[in-house]
């Protein structure tokens, strides 16, 4: 306890000493760039090799980013992927965790509170007008690796109002080489799986604009459809990248 709180009176400090100097949006690009230098930390200790499969070369300006979640640490690769700054929509929960959740709100992370999705949809819009990129795990949650969660309708919904492509990923990380781990927060326990060694397999798909294929943007059956074919273009990435790891034998 004592080197948290240690560590959150370091990081009120330094916002203190940033403010004098910085406005509000340098400030948050500096906490983005710290934030992504913990990352690449980890990925650097824990990550043996990146393999990057695909649509390699993702087309510059605003996008949205759209993935499975199977390991925690498979979005700490996302901002390596793309020249743009990254704004993950999370769980509301998690800003209230000590270090993280601060460092999170000081990178201008957004996050998602149980029946006010359509405010964080208007902050990740707001982001976009800037040319960002915003990412988005449709499951809303850590799935077992073996079948997906029933995706919410935030990304076909974010799609339609700013018009930016979306970019769908496909993560598969060897299960030799995922850990789960269990901890207690948010007054349950959790459990999610964390890369420790081998390779992570990440295989990048088409650009699709969906609201070239969206005759009625406000029909509920259709975003469902077309939540649920994003899901599908998921599933095929994610299967391309498991074979490419069984062919480099990089599977038990």
């Amino acid at each position: 306890m004592l080197i948290v709180y240690n560590i959150n009176t370091w990081i009120t400090s330094a916002i203190l000493f940033w403010h004098r100097d910085c406005s509000r949006g340098k400030l948050m690009d500096v906490w983005y760039t710290t934030a992504k230098a913990l990352v690449r930390a980890y990925l650097t200790l824990f990550v043996d090799k990146i393999h990057v499969l695909g649509q390699r070369e993702i087309p510059p300006g605003p996008k949205i980013i759209i993935a499975n979640h199977t390991n925690v640490t498979d979005s700490f690769i996302v901002p390596f992927l793309v020249k743009e700054k990254v704004h993950f929509l999370i769980q509301s929960e998690t800003f209230t965790l000590p270090v993280i959740g601060r460092m999170l709100a000081l990178a201008d992370q957004i996050p998602v509170y149980v029946g006010q999705g359509q405010a964080a949809l208007d902050a990740a819009l707001e982001r976009l007008k800037l040319g960002h990129a915003v990412a988005i795990f449709p499951e809303g949650r850590l799935n077992d690796g073996k079948t997906f969660h029933r995706a919410g309708a935030g990304a076909t919904v974010l799609a339609l109002e700013s018009g930016v492509p979306v970019i769908p990923l496909g993560f598969y990380v060897p299960d030799e080489n995922a850990r789960p781990i269990k901890s207690h927060f948010f007054n349950r326990p959790t459990i999610g799986r964390w890369q420790f060694g081998g390779g992570c397999f990440v295989e990048i798909g088409e650009p699709w604009r969906i609201s070239n294929a969206v005759t009625d943007k406000f029909n509920y059956r259709e975003i469902r459809r077309i939540t649920e074919n994003l899901m599908a273009r998921i599933a095929e990435l994610v299967q391309q990248a498991q074979d490419e790891a069984r062919r480099l034998g990089m599977m038990k």
